[in-house]
């Protein structure tokens, strides 16, 4: 299960993961943001994220290549957070 809370101040929206970002949640996730898309800065705090399958990192990667910023708060979202950071560097 994955919460997502959203809080637009001015032209940014920060959304606040909570759960797993995996299956039809990564797809929910994602269709979350696309409905965002006319933010001109969005940030992802992943404060509470338990779980990212492959399917989440893709999302996620695609997020960061598009300029949002994801912020991690622990050694499991950090290691993911660098990790998609090397991918979408390489790519």
């Amino acid at each position: 299960m994955l919460m997502i809370t959203e809080e637009r101040k001015d032209d940014s929206l920060t959304l606040r993961l909570a759960g797993a970002i995996a299956g039809d949640w990564a797809q929910e996730f994602e269709r979350c943001w696309n409905d965002a898309a006319n933010s001109s800065r969005v940030i992802v705090e992943l404060k509470e994220v338990t779980f990212v399958d492959d399917k989440g990192k893709e999302v996620l990667g695609e997020m960061m290549r598009k300029g949002c910023q994801l912020i991690a708060f622990d050694v499991l979202t950090k290691a993911i957070v660098e990790e998609i950071a090397n991918e979408t560097s390489i790519a």
